[in-house]
């Protein structure tokens, strides 16, 4: 009931913000998103004994996702190095160097390359497309990812037997994927047709096809951190779903995929 009443509650303010506010109205609350998950994979690492910093980490990346939407891609390229440079440099005055600086670096350059590169390529599908375009596609990914994994979700509770990876994740189950990649399409379909996206079917179901692949390993992958540092959900801050970085997952790993099919295909400039 706690998952339900969250997401009726979030979803519709979510869709308001996109809907009626200017881009960068739905961009402060993915930057504010992206600044929780990103504090959120700091906590599991110090839980994996990682010796990491925390606010220089969170302000880079703010920067490097400011620099991204507002200069594109050679703002996130500028922005990339200097992460690449500021962290290692300021370990050199951490006391305990140079003990787990190999560790600490790549953990604190990751959290903010990782969340970062992705956050800013969902920011990307909301600005680069042309009006009201780029609301369109952003309601449409989101509408996916959704529905997909409450499919997922419902269906893996009810009829899974069968694990998928047991080690990582041990709740998820290959009935559930099935639900998950089911509902995906079935929600690809309906979001293209009542929101006139334009698109024929074959974008329709290659964007589905990408999405229906990708938000599982998104998943997978923030589950595969979580069993290293013995941590269940990476927060408690939204009832029934965990935190910001669990219900971000799918989300950041499927953003670039999707952008990237975007841009080849020529659908966006």
């Amino acid at each position: 009931m706690k998952r339900e009443l969250v997401a009726a509650a979030a979803i519709p303010i979510l869709v308001v913000t996109i809907f009626w506010l200017p881009p960068w109205g739905f961009l402060t609350i993915l930057a504010a998103a992206t600044l929780l998950a990103c504090n959120e994979y700091l906590k599991l690492a110090r839980a994996a004994d990682i010796v990491i910093g925390r606010w220089l980490v969170l302000v880079l990346t703010l920067t490097l996702l400011i620099s991204s939407w507002l200069r594109g891609v050679n703002g996130f390229a500028v922005a990339a190095v200097a992460v690449l440079l500021t962290l290692p440099t300021v370990r050199l005055a951490r006391p305990e160097s140079p003990q787990g600086s190999l560790a600490g670096v790549a953990t604190e350059c990751f959290a903010v390359l990782y969340l970062g590169a992705t956050a800013a390529c969902l920011g990307w599908l909301r600005l680069w497309p042309e009006e009201p375009d780029g609301v369109k596609l952003l309601v449409f990914f989101l509408a996916c990812i959704w529905v997909g994994d409450s499919g997922a979700y419902y269906v893996g509770k009810n009829l899974g037997r069968h694990k998928m990876s047991p080690l990582i994740s041990p709740k998820k189950t290959f009935e559930g994927l099935a639900g998950g990649v089911a509902t995906t399409y079935v929600a690809a379909a309906a979001a293209a047709y009542v929101l006139d996206l334009g698109l024929s079917v074959v974008h329709i179901a290659a964007m589905a096809t990408i999405l229906a692949v990708a938000a599982p390993l998104g998943d997978l992958i923030e589950s595969l951190f979580k069993r290293d540092s013995g941590i269940k959900d990476s927060s408690h801050l939204l009832p029934g779903h965990g935190g910001f970085l669990d219900r971000t997952d799918s989300l950041f790993y499927s953003a670039p995929l999707v952008l990237g099919y975007l841009l080849l295909t020529g659908l966006i400039t």
